[in-house]
């Protein structure tokens, strides 16, 4: 019985260390000040602050940085589709992505007050 509990502990850890880690607080270079400036065109969107009371968009303020900015390449590649995301960030450079994401990640999460 132990060894069977051994083996499945040992699985666990394997399979959590292959998973993709969204732990960074900001991508590598990442400047929340630049990201501030940058992010006066997601605003009609997303809302002042990352912060939306438009349900078809989602609020941008307090997400992991790491995923934002994963979700920004993968927009920007075309891993991941959208008819107004793609044509925004195939105009984002690498920097722009990392300033975007340390901004929207450093932010308090907050939820649209939907009066």
């Amino acid at each position: 019985m132990h060894s069977k509990l051994s083996a499945m502990g040992v699985g666990l850890l394997v399979a959590a260390t292959a998973l993709p880690s969204f732990a960074a607080a900001d991508p590598p270079g990442g400047d929340s000040g630049r990201g501030l400036e940058k992010s006066m065109q997601c605003v009609a969107c997303h809302g002042y602050g990352g912060v939306t009371d438009n349900p078809t968009f989602p609020n941008l303020a307090g997400q992991n940085a790491g995923y934002l900015s994963l979700q920004l390449e993968h927009f920007r590649s075309g891993k991941r589709y959208d008819p107004v995301m793609s044509p925004i960030a195939q105009t984002l450079s690498d920097d722009d992505i990392a300033d975007l994401a340390a901004y929207f990640g450093g932010l308090e999460q907050k939820v649209a007050d939907k009066r």
